[in-house]
């Protein structure tokens, strides 16, 4: 199966305020997707496992044409479009019944081993697996900058729902404390447009986490870490519609 298509229908506990598409519940569904797809393809998290590997996410870049709202009906297609030595590329694509496309993304998912939690090699760890040669977002994931200076910056508190059946942060939380570190003020009048994000290493329940943001106009950056910055577990850059 080159291609999976996972039809969804906007529930309300899944909007915002603005009755739109809540940011984690993108993530969460660009997960569940790849999970879905990832064991379709014999190379899911229950092969992986037995195997002592695993996939984690490295890079993230999407692109929001508009959310969907409240009741609206979504088909979010993904497929495996690409590999390195040590990683797999992942496409996503949501669109309407009209077939409006609504936002997209690539993806970069690296292969680890579970014991020494380093890159290990697709080839020599993997079966061959079908790829769909198609990119929505034509990126090879290059490095997001530190914040040159620090206009503000947001702690928060790893809360336990925040921690997934790895015992990490899970990774829908992430871009969710870069855009809450912007002023609510902002939030109020500004939608995302675009958003890259790096992985850098796994928060885990007993981490406490500061945002520190760099805010140029409608351009945000953000760097995710520890609160004496000694490690460094995301970093995001947030391009915001007028």
């Amino acid at each position: 199966m080159e291609t999976l298509s996972l039809p969804h229908t906007v529930k309300i506990y899944e909007c915002d305020r603005k009755k739109q598409f809540r940011l984690h519940c993108l993530f969460n569904l660009f997960q569940d997707a790849a999970d879905m797809h990832a064991d379709n393809l014999g190379v899911g998290y229950e092969f992986c496992l037995s195997h002592g590997i695993g996939w984690v996410g490295a890079n993230y870049h999407l692109k929001i044409n508009r959310l969907p709202s409240w009741q609206e009906k979504i088909v979010l297609t993904t497929w495996a479009s690409g590999k390195t030595a040590v990683s797999g590329i992942r496409d996503f694509k949501a669109e309407t019944e009209d077939n409006e496309l609504l936002f997209y993304a690539s993806s970069q998912w690296a292969l680890i081993s579970l014991d020494t939690l380093r890159p290990v090699s697709v080839a020599k760890n993997l079966p061959s697996y079908t790829l769909h040669n198609e990119r929505m977002i034509d990126t090879t994931f290059p490095a997001i900058p530190l914040p040159e200076r620090e206009d503000s910056q947001t702690p928060f508190a790893v809360r336990y729902d925040d921690i997934d059946i790895n015992d990490h942060v899970n990774n829908a939380v992430y871009p969710l404390w870069a855009s809450e570190s912007v002023s609510h003020d902002f939030r109020k009048t500004h939608d995302i447009d675009e958003m890259e994000i790096s992985f850098k290493k796994p928060a885990t329940f007993d981490d406490t986490v500061t945002v520190f943001n760099q805010i140029d106009d409608l351009t945000t950056l953000h760097r995710i870490s520890d609160a004496d910055k000694t490690r460094d577990f995301a970093r995001v850059r947030i391009k915001w519609k007028k």
